[in-house]
């Protein structure tokens, strides 16, 4: 049969141990790396709503709230809920009913991969003076 002297498991011993340090090793690079790589998140934001017309008001929206989803690269600091901004652009309505579509600002280094809902409802009517 096969047998292995004192010294060879020795041997053997060392280099397992040798093959996970390795790999543990391998692994902490990794994450130090990572702070150059893309990652992906997503943002529960409030919509804010710009230039709406002195004369008219908001009856009712149909969401308040819109989920964000980014692409972005990590140089050692993360984005947060903050650096998001969602909002309806309210120049051309008239009273009733407009769709309009859910706009998003982002800090440069941010890439926009969907805003779900994508649109909202905004149900406009004329101030009673």
């Amino acid at each position: 049969m096969f047998s292995l002297t004192e010294n060879q498991k020795k041997i053997v011993l060392a280099f397992v141990i040798a093959v996970l340090l390795w790999g543990y090793a391998s692994n902490q690079t990794a994450n130090i790396f990572n702070y150059g790589e893309e990652q992906a998140a997503s943002f529960l934001v409030n919509i804010e709503v710009r230039n709406l017309a002195d004369e008219y008001q908001i009856e009712s929206m149909s969401v308040e709230r819109a989920v964000v989803r980014i692409d972005y690269v990590s140089y050692f600091s993360q984005l947060n809920r903050n650096d998001i901004t969602a909002y309806v652009d309210l120049r051309n309505v008239d009273p009733g009913d407009n769709m309009k579509i859910i706009e998003v600002d982002l800090p440069n280094s941010a890439r926009l991969m969907g805003v779900d809902p994508g649109y909202l409802l905004v149900n406009i009517s004329r101030k009673d003076e």
